[in-house]
């Protein structure tokens, strides 16, 4: 199924046909229960790709004509069924589908993505069953009370009956959603378990049923808020329904998500930042503060019920003393961008002004208020001198480098300021390069580096995390680069298991740097690894410093004198320097060394030819060459000699350069580097 209207034809059949299986498929025979799992299977691979999927009954495409069936849930809007599959199908099963939900009394069957399988086969347990009630409306609400009974809350049913309840002027989904959690709050009434305690221990499930598929669009939310009146006076006709208020129980039942995207659509309607609601909102956002002051403490939570104070949808008195001090301290530090004379407030009794100080601060710093960020933060100096590095939390970090100025003066202006927080600062720098867009994130580790050894100390930290994000961990890297301790070791051994060749290749870098004795066995054990960059940058951390020599050298030996025709040239050319370069600094014999290089770079003699050997790329050779220049041998001189005489041009010319006198026997830069591999 890889286009919708294949999706919507295939379980469309799939849901006719076991709709009708009681004729088509008898449960007796030995094959139905390989129908059965291939109708699961068909129903499982539509939700994968789909989160819902509904048929609604609509009005008639043409007056007078029969009603049209519509699909829901695949598009923003309705969709008539003919329109995706295609008239020609339309008589196949459509007109089944449709005369199957007008029989049952139903204006709207859907599905969820969610759905188990017991969910799934009791649905079409429940659904196939011959006809109970003859009135259809009678027969839609048995089936919805059925569905209700057995638990499957990822099959929406609505029945005609209760749908023509909710009227007015409401769009559709609203309409759906109010008689779907009207008919879900009767049902519950009907149990013999009632109360309304367990009816609030249900919202959660009872909201889902309600509205699966509108929760991503705050829009629908809103407005199924905004009218809950109406399901309250449709449910004052139950007597044990007059307690229950529709809009604390959908709050109850809501998750945070939609209660947060709600909130915020409803404040941006308001604009003015001020400004009070009015009714149905005020309301809808009472109910919603209600929620939130009974849920633990988390940022969106807080800054929501924050806003909330200041909108007067609840009393700060209600507020935990660390949100007071949060709405005392932005409404100061708003005051002062007007009178630059007004006092901090005092705060209630479990106030402490210091720690309004430090809010004041925080805030002043996101609204990009600077100048009465730093007038703050001298207060806070005269006070408690060891209160200043907690302003500098994650937040307060964010709101700094978000608009990080770009000149010179200014930048260092803003750095200094940073730098008053210390580690606390530069540990949530570092937090803010893990988790910001990357140009914050390289902004972030510039400050780290300026910090020194605080933001050291920080970027260890976050690489101590699991960061998948190459370019994170590459940039945290580059901050400890050449500056990292010898304990930072494991820090760098655990970016070397990093699924990026580039950071295994950096980490190991780092690591030869900061701790040589750690860094022998992975630089060995990177000699091994998949990627040739990761190998190469092992070969010449060797030869510069010669961290893992006892296994890397003999490695090295072994491509120049016997693997050169068959490894990657960049990683025989680097093979080669650590030969020369470990001889150059004493820790390989000449003997070893002549050996293999010679052996390398010897002509081809005539058994060699007939033997079918070839000799290495001539980019190879001209590496090899200049190392015989370095070496200096009396065999190395005659080796050169003849290579003087080789058909490659360009291997003629190296080897006559050199004994010439003209070439220099200077350390060889590899075109193989890793960085020039990259482009980086």
């Amino acid at each position: 199924m890889n286009t919708l209207a294949d999706q919507v034809v295939e379980f469309t059949v799939t849901l006719v046909r076991a709709l009708h299986r009681v004729g088509q498929f008898e449960p007796a025979t030995a094959n139905f229960p390989r129908v059965r799992a291939r109708l699961w299977k068909e129903l499982g691979r539509l939700q994968r790709t789909q989160p819902e999927i509904g048929y609604l009954i609509g009005p008639p495409a043409v007056a007078g004509g029969p009603p049209e069936l519509w699909v829901d849930g695949t598009s923003p809007m309705r969709v008539e069924l003919r329109r995706i599959v295609g008239s020609s199908v339309g008589g196949a099963f459509i007109l089944q589908l449709l005369e199957y939900m007008q029989h049952r009394g139903l204006v709207i069957l859907a599905f969820s993505r969610g759905m188990t399988e017991p969910e799934w086969n009791a649905f079409l347990e429940i659904m196939s069953g011959p006809f109970v009630d003859k009135n259809p409306a009678g027969e839609g609400q048995r089936l919805s009370r059925a569905l209700l009974a057995k638990k499957v809350v990822h099959a929406s049913l609505v029945c005609d009956a209760e749908q023509t309840q909710v009227q007015g002027d409401l769009p559709w989904q609203v309409r759906l959603a109010c008689a779907r959690l009207l008919r879900d709050l009767r049902a519950e009434a009907a149990s013999a378990d009632f109360t309304p305690t367990r009816l609030l221990e249900q919202s959660e499930r009872l909201i889902a049923g309600m509205a699966y598929s509108y929760f991503r669009k705050f829009d629908v939310v809103r407005q199924i808020l905004f009218r809950a009146d109406i399901v309250d006076r449709l449910l004052y006709e139950n007597p044990a329904l007059r307690e229950v208020k529709a809009l604390g129980l959908i709050v109850h039942g809501l998750p945070i998500v939609s209660l947060h995207g709600t909130t915020n659509l409803v404040f941006k309607e308001l604009r003015s930042a001020d400004q009070a609601p009015s009714e149905p909102a005020a309301s809808v956002l009472r109910a919603i503060t209600e929620r939130m002051l009974k849920m633990p403490s988390s940022r969106q939570v807080d800054e929501t019920l924050r806003a909330m104070c200041r909108r007067q949808i609840v009393p700060i008195t209600r507020l935990p003393v660390e949100l007071q001090e949060w709405v005392l301290a932005e409404t100061w530090v708003d005051a002062l961008r007007t009178d630059p004379a007004a006092e901090p407030p005092r705060g209630s009794a479990g106030s402490a002004p210091v720690r309004i100080l430090q809010k004041g601060a925080r805030h002043a710093f996101t609204q990009k208020m600077f100048p009465q960020a730093t007038g703050i933060l001298q207060r806070i100096w005269r006070i408690d001198q060891k209160a200043v590095p907690a302003v500098f939390d994650v937040a307060t970090v964010e709101g700094v480098l978000a608009e990080f100025p770009e000149g010179a003066e200014e930048k260092r202006g803003a750095l200094a300021l940073l730098e008053l927080g210390g580690q606390t600062a530069a540990n949530a720098t570092a937090t803010v390069l893990t988790t910001s867009e990357r140009k914050v994130s390289e902004l972030a580790a510039w400050i780290l580096t300026q910090m020194k050894g605080a933001g050291v100390a920080a970027a260890l930290f976050a690489l101590d995390q699991d960061i998948e994000k190459e370019e994170t961990v590459r940039l945290l890297l580059g901050c400890v680069a050449g500056k990292a301790p010898e304990s930072a070791a494991p820090a760098f051994v655990r970016q070397l298991a990093h699924k990026s060749p580039r950071v295994r290749r950096d980490a190991l870098s780092a690591l030869a740097a900061a701790s040589p004795a750690a860094a022998d066995l992975h630089v060995a054990r990177a000699l091994a690894d998949p990627d040739e960059s990761v190998r190469i940058r092992a070969l010449l951390l060797c030869a510069g410093s010669g961290v893992g020599g006892a296994k890397v050298i003999p490695r090295a030996i072994k491509i120049v004198s016997e693997d050169a025709r068959g490894a990657p040239p960049q990683v025989v050319r680097a093979a080669i320097e650590v030969v020369i370069r470990r001889w150059e600094a004493g820790t390989l014999g000449v003997a070893q060394a002549e050996a293999a290089l010679c052996r390398m770079a010897a002509p081809i003699g005539v058994f060699g030819k007939l033997f079918g050997q070839t000799p290495p790329p001539a980019a190879i050779l001209v590496t090899a060459i200049a190392a015989l220049g370095r070496l200096g041998t009396d065999r190395a001189a005659r080796l050169l000699v003849k290579l003087e005489r080789s058909r490659d041009p360009e291997v003629a010319q190296a080897a006559q350069r050199l004994l010439d006198g003209v070439g220099e026997p200077t350390p060889i830069e590899p075109a193989s580097s890793p960085d020039v591999a990259d482009g980086k």
